[in-house]
């Protein structure tokens, strides 16, 4: 990546008009309330992005790399003739730490991504200049000739750029389809036209730069209908959202928020949200794993994926809830097997219904079956995969690192000992293992009760359970609280304040897609109080200056 004038550019490395990768910007770890470092400028360097700052700071430029799903979902949406018609594969993106793929200072364009990306564009133009084309350029069944070429570039340049293309620009792809087409036919010449748009940096690129206005960089109206379509549905900007903010219809905070909050609730803005709860605590990891100690399993783990979706659609949409809500409702979704697996009351009917838990089989998120099956053994549940999560996702603690040596820990022997009495006496007792396990066991055991599929259970292998723990501190002395089963604790943490620090920080880091602190905190303080949900927090992260303005470190 270079420089130039104090702007960010592109430096060409592949591809018919070139790609390339831009570089990573460093950070601190510090924890929530940490004390942050900024230039003088103003713009943060310093801390990591959960931090809890009490006022809004401006970031700075970035050239956002699109992830393979906003790209997928870009070329579905801008060529929906061809949905389904094409095949190609990109390399699966970089998580971050936070566990999101969409960390701008993580998605570059090296040399197999840049010949995935032409493979893409191949494929997705082979298939358009096919029996589609008719219908996406009406004018290929009359006048195939550079006019009618044109009015593609016109139409899908200005959808894939998310701008209209430069004269010269249009001249380049019109001269590239001139002489293909001369050479082969009018179809392959759109082919390769296609193919070069697809792959073209301008189109796998987000341009989050601006013009610089007295010492701010002002994002344009395009820059700010491509953020605001991306950020909150995930995929291109539609025609009408461009021209709304070509006509100056987004060009107040008031504007943006009410705009990212009807986009949040269109199906694309939902699979967004949806998006950030499972990358924030990875229940859809249930569809992948096997318990080969309970047979029924791989019948029923899509349906508790489902279940948590139904759940989250519920809490966070239906009802506009916000982190309390989702730590401490009382009911769920699960299908009629779905439920009986579990042991509730049988369900009325064939499909999912909302069902109230039963008195004593948990509450919230951290009652999902998905959850608790995708933080457990393959055979046996895990206390320090189920404390962690809380530890790391909930209250900001970040994790150590895992030894190189850490030995396998053999599966509980039934009738000799529990899990938790397993734990303790591996984990507990040998000095190297208790510095770390002492800060998310104790936490885990609150998850106890719950087997390594998520069903409620007294016993196990005919011993006694316990739930009966406390959630930790940094000093080791002193308990946040104590709770004797996984409805306390889900109730204990909805009422501290720090998870609601914590999951705010979250929320910015995703929707910013960059690890920068302090960028949303106009109404975090709002959310903490527990008077703002969900929904309305991430609509609130577009009226924030960072969304509108950049600042050069």
């Amino acid at each position: 990546m270079m420089r130039l004038n104090g702007r960010l550019c592109v430096a060409g490395l592949a591809g018919l008009l070139g790609l390339a990768a831009c570089g990573a910007s460093t950070e601190t770890k510090k924890p929530p309330n940490g004390d942050m470092t900024t230039g003088g400028s103003g713009i943060v360097t310093g801390p990591d992005p959960v931090t809890l700052c009490g006022s809004s700071k401006v970031g700075a430029p970035r050239l956002r790399r699109l992830s393979r799903d906003e790209i997928f979902h870009t070329l579905d949406d801008i060529f929906p003739e061809v949905k389904g018609a094409w095949s190609a594969k990109l390399s699966a993106d970089a998580i971050s730490k936070h566990g999101f793929d969409n960390d701008s200072t993580l998605l570059v364009v090296g040399k197999q991504l840049a010949a995935e990306l032409d493979t893409l564009g191949t494929a997705v133009g082979t298939a358009l200049s096919g029996a589609p084309l008719a219908t996406a350029l009406p004018c290929s069944t009359t006048t195939k000739d550079a006019a009618c070429a044109q009015q593609f570039l016109d139409k899908y340049g200005k959808r894939l750029f998310r701008r209209a293309l430069t004269p010269d620009e249009s001249a380049r792809y019109v001269a590239l389809f001139q002489q293909v087409s001369t050479a082969k036919d009018f179809a392959t010449g759109i082919s390769f036209v296609t193919r070069a748009l697809v792959q073209s940096p301008h189109a796998v690129y987000r341009r989050e730069v601006g013009t610089l206005v007295a010492g701010t960089y002002e994002l344009s109206p395009a820059e700010l209908a491509t953020e605001l379509a991306y950020d909150f549905t995930g995929t291109a900007p539609t025609p009408e959202l461009l021209a709304a903010a070509e006509a100056g219809q987004l060009a107040t905070p008031e504007a943006l928020e009410a705009k990212a909050r009807e986009l949040l609730i269109t199906d694309n803005g939902l699979r967004v949200v949806e998006k950030f709860f499972d990358s924030w605590l990875g229940y859809g990891r249930t569809s992948s794993v096997s318990k080969p100690g309970v047979p029924e399993f791989d019948g029923l783990r899509d349906q508790m994926v489902g279940e948590t979706r139904r759940f989250l659609g519920q809490v966070v949409v239906t009802e506009n809830g916000g982190l309390n809500e989702l730590l401490t409702a009382s009911f769920t979704y699960p299908t009629p097997s779905l439920a009986s697996f579990y042991g509730f009351p049988a369900a009325a009917g064939s499909e999912a219904t909302k069902t109230e838990r039963p008195a004593g089989r948990g509450i919230g998120i951290l009652a999902q079956g998905s959850l608790l099956a995708a933080l457990a053994g393959p055979n046996a549940s895990s206390p320090t995969k189920r404390g962690v999560l809380v530890m790391d996702r909930l209250l900001c603690r970040v994790p150590p690192p895992v030894p190189p040596s850490v030995p396998t820990l053999s599966p509980p022997q039934p009738g000799t000992f529990t899990t938790r009495q397993h734990y303790e006496e591996i984990h507990a007792k040998d000095p190297a293992c208790k510095a770390c396990h002492s800060r998310f066991d104790p936490i885990g055991f609150g998850f106890e009760h719950y087997d390594e599929v998520g069903r409620y259970r007294e016993q196990e292998g005919g011993l006694p359970v316990s739930s009966v723990s406390y959630v930790p501190t940094d000093d080791a002395t002193a308990h946040l609280f104590d709770f004797t089963n996984l409805e306390e604790l889900a109730r204990g943490l909805a009422q501290q304040k720090l998870p609601y620090e914590c999951t705010s920080g979250f929320l910015s880091t995703y929707v910013y897609g960059a690890p920068e602190a302090c960028l949303g905190e106009a109404k975090r303080g709002t959310f903490i109080e527990q008077k703002l949900s969900f929904l309305d927090y991430l609509a609130s992260l577009a009226a924030e200056p960072h969304f509108r303005q950049r600042v050069q470190p």
